[in-house]
């Protein structure tokens, strides 16, 4: 047979076995006998590594009998019929570049039966229309064609002619904060107008504004950028020992169960302490065994608080009415909106045989001994003293006194978040210690408690609500232009955040990724945020599930509340945190609103862009090499006319000498 097919094809030229209906509309001579031939295609396209199909008649039907090939790189035939071929062309078989001609040739035996000109396309083609997105994970070497789907460019006619801007995150989405991510992202474009523009990542830290601008309050109140980072690195790293300490220590509730029965007068004793009386505290810190005693003065007793005041406070006895305001404000707002939300700072009282109350302690302890800290918790007060001698046995936070140089309504306005951050804390350590559940991860502990905080703006006017798209107007200008009497809630959400999308490459919403990073309190919040409006189907009952630990904890629980992979949750929250998008209603916060907010509050510190995108014109080619932190984000702007004939191909890589790398590419048309 192959010696009939050489002299048939000799004989005719050689074109003689075309396909019968080929794609190019040329006419095909009549073929008679059992001779194989070819008599259409899939696709007028190959694209490498995906099947393409071939079909026919009397094809063979043993596999190395016929040999398929685009440019003479042959196509891995995976099954083969007397009228059929399925075939692939290797994913690598060519380099990533824009769609191009080239020949596809089909021989049997030796013998070329067929011969047609073909489209070749090694490029993974994202077709989007205005504001969709695409999610794209890879290891290795990634090739993708951005393509405006609206856009009849692709196909070169030459009245596409729009204005089209792709957004591309890459995301390394690895959960070990120790490993990073170098890679090479390079263009490979045809047809772009203009020249290529790059912009390197911002590196520096500058989101502490100049306070002067809005109020005094605000430049005393507002601590530097790096007493920040150090109060909230000793606050993580205290909910990070404590949570080893309690994994070893064994249950709560069996600790009280065995406990001798001494301590049962001390619990009495704290059930009927009354406005004015002084009680002796342990002011606990490093130590579970020891402790500074301090002694303070019960200013305030409620239904669900009880506010004391060191004695030795710069203004003891002073302060009554702040003091009263809080605890009014605990029992009547903060309390219930904790229990109902989140979760319940009482869920262990009954276990401890306690007083139904929160201790709030205000003493210069903490302005001593945790210079920069408002607040702080301590687990060891869960347990009865037979476990830990220094436990006050009773739910107890910790809390800065105003100094002498703060009037009490600027600490106030200061305070008030804390109180509710703190309490956050308890209800975690509660509603884990009585159901036996380990403690949260840190990352995740703090960012539940930034929603916490988030929620209590939410009880001011226009402080925002559950997918309510808030923007800057009414909630966090009004918190820094002091509209009314809220105190400071969210200002530190958003700058923080703004921080991190500064950096986002070499930072992470997982945890600290350098000494005194505190980022993570605003970029795990963010994440948090991001889950619950994107995949809550009812916020409070997602919320609490997070807090009581009756999804897990830290990644694997928000993969449970979100019924999504967490790269693909970091991917979207990726996209979303590029705040470009304006009206977006399935989000409570209007990023570019705030943004915009603080770029003309605080003029010449913010700007209305935070993400440092490395931007490149549309159609153009370019080289780069970046890095990415775990849970990092490198943000690149593609953008121009979708002119005839333009092309753009990205390929992603690790970088030369590296291994591969858990890297998910999130792209969003956003014009």
């Amino acid at each position: 047979m192959a010696l009939f097919l050489a002299l048939l094809q000799a004989c005719s030229g050689g074109d003689a076995l075309a396909p019968a209906l080929p794609l190019s509309g040329e006419s095909v001579p009549s073929v008679v006998g059992d001779i194989p031939h070819i008599a259409g295609l899939s696709s007028d396209t190959v694209e490498a590594g995906r099947l393409f199909t071939l079909q026919g008649e009397h094809l063979p039907t043993v596999l190395g009998a016929i040999h398929i090939a685009v440019d003479g790189v042959a196509f891995e035939i995976r099954s083969s019929s007397a009228t059929r071929i399925d075939a692939l062309l290797p994913a690598d078989a060519f380099d990533c570049a824009p769609q191009q001609p080239r020949t596809l040739t089909v021989t049997v035996d030796g013998a070329q039966i067929f011969r047609q000109t073909l489209q070749v396309r090694t490029a993974q083609r994202v077709m989007l229309a205005a504001g969709a997105t695409h999610l794209s994970a890879t290891s290795q070497a990634h090739c993708i064609e951005l393509v405006a789907a609206d856009s009849a460019s692709i196909d070169g006619d030459s009245r596409a002619n729009t204005d089209t801007r792709f957004v591309v995150a890459v995301v390394n989405t690895s959960n070990d904060l120790a490993q990073q991510a170098q890679f090479e992202v390079q263009g490979i474009g045809s047809g772009g107008v203009g020249t290529m523009v790059v912009a390197s990542p911002f590196t520096g830290l500058r989101h502490r504004a100049d306070p002067a601008a809005l109020a005094a309050f605000v430049a005393t109140a507002t601590a530097t950028a790096d007493d920040d980072a150090q109060s909230d690195e000793q606050h993580a790293n205290r909910l990070a020992a404590q949570a080893r300490l309690i994994a070893t220590t064994g249950p709560a509730r069996t600790a009280w169960t065995s406990a001798a029965q001494a301590p049962l007068g001390a619990r009495a004793l704290r059930a009927e302490r009354r406005v004015g009386d002084t009680v002796t505290m342990s002011a606990v810190f490093n130590s579970c065994a020891t402790a500074s005693s301090v002694q303070a003065r019960v200013v305030y007793a409620g239904t669900k608080a009880l506010v004391l005041e060191d004695i030795a406070a710069p203004r003891a006895g002073r302060m009554d009415g702040v003091y009263r305001a809080i605890g009014t404000e605990f029992d009547t707002l903060v309390y219930p909106m904790l229990a109902r939300n989140v979760g319940d700072p009482l869920a262990m009282d009954a276990s401890m045989d306690g007083d139904g109350r929160v201790t709030m302690l205000f003493t210069r302890f903490v302005n001593d001994s945790a210079a920069g800290t408002a607040g702080y918790v301590s687990a060891c007060n869960f347990y009865p003293r037979r476990t830990f001698a220094a436990s006050n046995e009773d739910e107890v936070f910790y809390a800065r006194v105003a100094t002498a140089a703060e009037t009490p309504d600027d600490w106030r306005r200061a305070m008030r978040a804390t109180i509710v951050h703190e309490a956050k804390h308890l209800a975690s350590f509660a509603e884990r210690l009585v159901r036996g559940q380990s403690f949260e991860d840190t990352w995740l502990e703090e960012a539940t408690a930034r929603v916490a905080e988030e929620l209590y703006a939410r009880s001011f006017p226009g402080g925002g609500q559950w997918r309510g798209n808030t923007g800057y107007a009414g909630s966090l200008e009004c918190e820094l232009l002091q509209c009314d009497d809220r105190p400071l809630i969210m200002w530190r959400h958003f700058s923080q955040l703004y921080t991190y999308l500064r950096g986002a490459n070499g930072l992470s919403p997982l945890g600290p990724t350098h000494r005194s990073d505190n980022t993570y309190y605003a970029s795990g919040w963010s994440l948090v945020r991001h889950v619950l409006d994107r995949h809550a189907q009812d916020e409070a009952a997602t919320l609490k599930r997070l807090v009581r630990g009756d999804a897990g904890r830290g990644l694997a629980a928000l993969e449970a509340v979100a019924g999504t992979p967490f790269d693909a949750l970091l991917a979207e929250w990726a996209l979303a945190n590029s705040g470009l998008v304006a009206g977006n209603t399935s989000s409570s916060w209007d990023l570019r609103s705030m943004w915009d907010g603080l770029a003309r509050t605080f003029a010449g510190v913010y700007d209305a862009t935070p993400q440092q995108h490395l931007r490149y014109q549309l159609g153009t080619s370019f080289q780069d090499t970046q890095r990415a932190a775990a849970g990092g984000v490198v943000y690149l702007a593609i953008q121009g006319k979708t002119t005839a004939g333009a092309r753009q191909v990205l390929r992603l890589a690790p970088a030369q000498g590296e291994g591969a790398a858990a890297l998910l590419l999130a792209i969003m048309r956003e014009q």
